[in-house]
């Protein structure tokens, strides 16, 4: 992070890989553009440093056992509230913008809901109100169909497994118990609710990993209860990583887009 005159400050959310934010592409790639006078302020998963060498496979090794034990939103949420409340304490910003993908967004979403100190927040990829339906979707999109009900009746007595029973040692994609245990009880839009800040809600069309159709769902059954603060845009020809069906990234309109509609709510 870098700290000077700037009034505001943009704390941004990487999703859920075993990696240092530091190695995170799109924070590389475009996060100067997002809104170029702020100071950016980074907060590591328990666990992990720079020094982890950087993997983009769901099936890597050498993950921290201390990430694996200690790793999940409630945890990274209270980390985060510490990390910001000691920064504002000392610089002041008069706003503040939380933007984060995948599941980053889900806690940006969290400490927009739990924070005071946030101004704005921007949601990429979400998914929907439940992470188990998301996981579905993803199984059903890239399953062979020959075993296809296999699969999703496995992962469904997984997650009954987490939900309902007692705790137990586990790791499964760089995942441990109170990571899956938290997201598979967690309620997106019960946070949502609770948000009174303008929050950009951006979604994927071609999203392979969270559904579009879910978090299209939510999003309307929120507008419909009086939510007026969301706005929620899909891109219809885009996956998760923000790349079009003839493979182009469109990342750079993506993140045109939301420094627009910054500008509409960051005075």
């Amino acid at each position: 992070m870098k700290f000077d005159s700037a009034k505001t400050l943009l704390l941004y959310l990487q999703g859920s890989d075993c990696n240092s934010v530091l190695h995170d592409r799109f924070l590389q790639d475009h996060i100067e553009k997002l809104w170029p006078s702020a100071d950016v302020l980074l907060v590591e998963k328990r666990g992990i440093t720079a020094d982890l060498p950087p993997s983009f496979d769901a099936a890597r090794s050498g993950c921290p056992q201390e990430y694996i034990q200690h790793d999940n939103p409630e945890q990274r949420v209270t980390d985060l509230k510490k990390a910001l409340n000691s920064v504002q304490q000392k610089y002041a910003y008069q706003k503040v913008i939380a933007l984060g993908g995948s599941e980053g967004a889900q806690i940006a979403a969290m400490i927009a809901a739990e924070s005071d100190l946030i101004d704005a927040a921007v949601l990429i990829n979400a998914g929907g109100r439940y992470f188990l339906d998301d996981v579905l979707h993803n199984i059903r999109l890239t399953t062979p169909e020959d075993i296809l009900e296999e699969e999703i009746a496995g992962f469904s007595e997984f997650a009954k497994q987490i939900v309902m029973g007692d705790f137990f040692e586990l790791e499964v994609s760089n995942h441990g118990y109170k990571w899956w245990r938290n997201m598979l009880t967690y309620d997106m839009q019960n946070t949502l609710t609770s948000i009174r800040i303008p929050t950009l809600i951006i979604q994927a069309g071609q999203d392979k990993s969270v559904s579009a159709e879910n978090a299209t769902a939510m999003v309307e059954n929120l507008k419909a209860s009086g939510k007026s603060n969301l706005d929620f845009v899909v891109y219809p020809d885009l996956d998760h990583g923000l790349i079009n069906t003839d493979g182009i990234s469109k990342a750079e309109q993506v993140v045109e887009d939301i420094h627009h509609w910054l500008k509409l709510h960051i005075k």
